[in-house]
């Protein structure tokens, strides 16, 4: 009888042992695997992301571009008879504008976010203002000149500011 327990014992022990040893080296085959695909899943969301945020401060580099005094009133002179008609259209672009690029400010430093809203204030006070001196029933063409004069007398540009911000963004993705 113990010799039967001993020679199940030589026989078991080893089994027991080789089992054991397979079991632990593949546990951390298991484990150094899951590290690796955890590592390679940050870096292909980090390349992704990075994609992400580039389109979005290109989007809203043309954004700024479009906000450009002379340009985007010239864009918009023609759908308009009035000054009051003028103004109401060029402040509906602006609000709709910047509702299409609202998600962005998902992708960029809020800094930066705060330059863009300081832009779209910026021409939507500079709309109202040129409009103020200027009578309603004016040409849309009048509308046109005091918002482009202003805009030339104006030492700040909020815009070339928040294209400044972008650009510093865009740099900081590449550093």
């Amino acid at each position: 009888m113990t010799n039967d327990i001993t020679t199940l014992l030589l026989v078991i022990a080893p089994a027991a042992l080789v089992v054991a040893s397979n079991y632990i080296i593949l546990r951390r085959m298991i484990e150094a695997d899951q590290r690796r695909r955890a590592v390679e899943l940050r870096i292909h969301t980090r390349n992704e992301t990075i994609k992400i945020r580039l389109h979005a401060i290109e989007q809203l580099m043309v954004l700024m571009e479009h906000f450009t005094p002379a340009e985007f009133v010239l864009r918009h002179v023609r759908s308009a008879s009035t000054v009051s008609d003028l103004q109401a259209v060029l402040l509906d672009v602006v609000r709709k504008e910047m509702e299409n690029y609202l998600s962005f400010q998902l992708y960029v430093h809020i800094d930066t976010w705060q330059f863009i809203v300081g832009a779209r204030n910026s021409l939507v006070s500079l709309i109202n203002q040129s409009a103020a001196s200027v009578a309603p029933n004016e040409p849309a063409l009048n509308l046109a000149k005091k918002i482009i004069e202003l805009a030339q007398a104006e030492q700040e540009s909020f815009i070339s500011d928040a294209i400044e911000a972008l650009r510093k963004e865009a740099k900081l993705i590449y550093d």
